[in-house]
């Protein structure tokens, strides 16, 4: 059953991607992206605050015109990307800035509660470790969980790191493989799509090797 709402993405590019209330950080991404391909001026609207405008509009010059509709074209688009029931937390607001602002502090907390969320994230990543049950599809999918939290907290590692640290956390019946990669490649240039590439055959050549291994009765 779709939760509450939910449009999916991907069907209009002139559509803004919609916030139901769950996977906040993932919104913010596509969200900020969206607005700066609509319109530069839009974001900064958003990010930095409205313009500032006369008071009595009598006295709006066509260039206050233009900035007033971009502070209610940012707010209009913040509006369109929110479920009602998010919209309850922004409904006062009197910017796109304000809304967006009062959005990352419900969803992502004050710098101190960012930090502690950094810190298990990043304690997660430093002891993430590969099972001999999982397949190297659900290590990929896990590992990315941990540094796209991390990133969306503001914590980055560079491509290469991230590539040693998969390289560190194989099995130790990986350790051949894992010494070959790294004598083989340039660490530095190869992408993680090469190496989960690799790591995939590879364990598709384990299996096959598993299975025409006889059954001990």
């Amino acid at each position: 059953m779709a939760s509450k709402g939910f449009v999916p993405e991907g069907h209009s590019i002139n559509c803004p991607p919609y916030f139901n209330g769950s996977n906040y950080s993932y919104w913010k991404n596509h969200m900020h992206i969206f607005l700066r391909a609509q319109d530069y001026e839009i974001w900064k609207v958003v990010s930095n605050g409205p313009y500032t405008l006369p008071e009595n509009e009598e006295k709006l010059t066509e260039d206050n015109i233009e900035k007033s509709k971009i502070n209610f074209s940012a707010m209009n688009i913040m509006q369109c990307a929110i479920h009602p029931d998010e919209y309850s937390h922004v409904s006062m607001c009197s910017s796109a800035k304000e809304m967006w602002d009062k959005l990352k502090l419900i969803y992502e907390g004050t710098s101190e509660v960012k930090e502690t969320k950094s810190n298990i994230l990043v304690h997660k990543y430093e002891m993430f470790k590969i099972s001999l049950v999982e397949t190297i599809f659900d290590m990929f999918a896990q590992l990315s969980k941990i540094t796209n939290g991390m990133k969306a907290l503001g914590k980055n590692y560079t491509n290469m790191e991230i590539v040693r640290k998969v390289l560190r956390s194989l099995p130790s019946t990986w350790h051949t493989k894992a010494t070959v990669i790294e004598d083989s490649k340039n660490l530095s240039s190869l992408t993680m799509k090469e190496l989960i590439g690799s790591l995939m055959i590879y364990e598709i050549n384990l299996k096959r090797e598993e299975a025409k291994q006889p059954i001990l009765k």
